[in-house]
């Protein structure tokens, strides 16, 4: 029997697969006004944004805090990107709103971890079109963390990985995990995205320590620069 069946909310009783579409549009439509308010600014983004048009598939990844921004960054055609979500109910909410954004989801399961979700990542990582995005320290910490599953789908798919960054002039913080940022309406945001970095397909211990804090300073720096970008406020 397969147990993961029944974490799918669609197998759940008193699931209302009418409510969850009629919510995740409404949702969906006050974030593409909410996020539409707010001025653009992008450093760096211009090989990033011919490779995703160019459908180069890159392993796109970003600090879980930066997550509600982040569609603003996604050039390229519809559902030429997927991304992790839970297998619950929240998750399928989430996947709804994804999809609404034209952005693919693989589910991963709470009863069999994460090793079902990184076969389905490397099944899709066959497809040279496709990009692929994943928080290296979610979903649920510790935060500003690499976890090692991004770097294994890095070394078995040879794609590299584009660490991308996002900070806003007014926000925010959630007293959450993640310090989750949340970006007032209207306000400046400056997106930066660095750097490819290329993970060699054969490491050992220590070789994968040093890819995890090479993936790391990259995120750092990135975050540093966009954070820098911000307007000091006057008399600070």
């Amino acid at each position: 029997m397969d147990s993961s069946k029944n974490d799918n909310p669609e197998n759940r009783k008193g699931g209302n697969g009418f409510l969850l579409s009629l919510a995740s549009l409404v949702i969906w439509v006050c974030l593409r006004f909410y996020l539409a308010s707010l001025r653009k600014t992008y450093l760096h983004c211009e090989s990033y944004r011919e490779r995703y048009i160019r459908e180069e598939g890159m392993l796109i990844t970003f600090w879980h805090n930066q997550l509600l921004a982040m569609p603003l960054l996604y050039f390229g055609k519809p559902f030429r990107i997927s991304t992790l979500v839970s297998l619950s109910r929240d998750g399928e909410f989430t996947k709804r709103i994804l999809n609404r954004w034209r952005i693919g989801t693989v589910r991963e399961s709470s009863t069999r971890g994460g090793i079902s979700a990184l076969k389905d990542l490397l099944r899709l990582a066959r497809n040279p079109h496709l990009h692929l995005v994943l928080t290296p320290d979610g979903p649920k910490g510790p935060p500003f963390e690499i976890k090692e599953e991004l770097l294994v789908l890095a070394q078995k798919s040879g794609r590299p990985i584009i660490p991308l960054a996002v900070s806003f002039q007014t926000f925010l913080q959630l007293n959450s995990w993640d310090g989750f940022l949340v970006p007032l309406p209207f306000t400046e945001a400056y997106f930066v995205c660095g750097d490819p970095v290329h993970i060699p397909e054969i490491l050992d211990e220590q070789g994968l320590e040093e890819a995890r804090n090479l993936v790391k300073r990259a995120l750092q720096d990135i975050n540093a620069l966009a954070f820098s970008l911000r307007t000091p406020k006057k008399g600070s």
